[in-house]
């Protein structure tokens, strides 16, 4: 029994680096004008694939994987002259066109998996695609202070894509 145990736990040793590079969580935080904005995200790895690339117009990606990304702010949000209240909202990724991206924020938190959100957005922020000058084999999110807004940049494979929020 000791050594069933022994050789069980000597296994799950070798398989936590393997585990790691499958994901894990990821924390994006900034401080702007006193305000605090957090993003907690899930990474995934690429493995090969080119997931933005194979993305249709259309699409909708809870951003990460395992629970939603979750944005946290305190902060009273301005995104194309619409106010969003301090609090918790998941961020959803939505395809518009061949290279038009929109991030949306929802008030509904604790989501896992599917089914996407599709609807009941409280804002909607155009996202740029650019090719990023190296790859990301995991996916990275980044909130970032640019002259008073958040700046949030999202890095995936050679795609990258980038937003900004308004802050009150």
């Amino acid at each position: 029994m000791k050594l069933k145990l022994i050789v069980t736990f000597a296994l799950l040793l070798a398989a936590l680096p393997a585990i790691a590079e499958q994901g894990g969580r990821g924390k994006a935080e900034a401080t702007i004008k006193g305000k605090k904005i957090s993003i907690d995200y899930g990474r995934p790895v690429l493995q090969g694939r080119d997931m933005i690339g194979m993305a249709k117009p259309g699409m909708v990606w809870r951003l990460g994987m395992d629970e939603a990304t979750q944005l946290e702010t305190t902060a009273t949000l301005l995104v194309a002259g619409k106010e969003v209240k301090p609090g918790k909202y998941t961020l959803w990724a939505k395809k518009t066109g061949e290279t038009q991206w929109i991030l949306g924020l929802h008030p509904q938190t604790g989501v896992w998996g599917a089914p996407e959100l599709t609807s009941g957005y409280v804002a909607e922020i155009p996202l740029k695609l650019e090719k990023a000058t190296s790859s990301a084999e995991q996916l990275s999110i980044n909130v970032a202070d640019r002259a008073g807004e958040a700046a949030i940049t999202i890095r995936w494979g050679t795609a990258q894509l980038t937003g900004s929020l308004g802050i009150r």
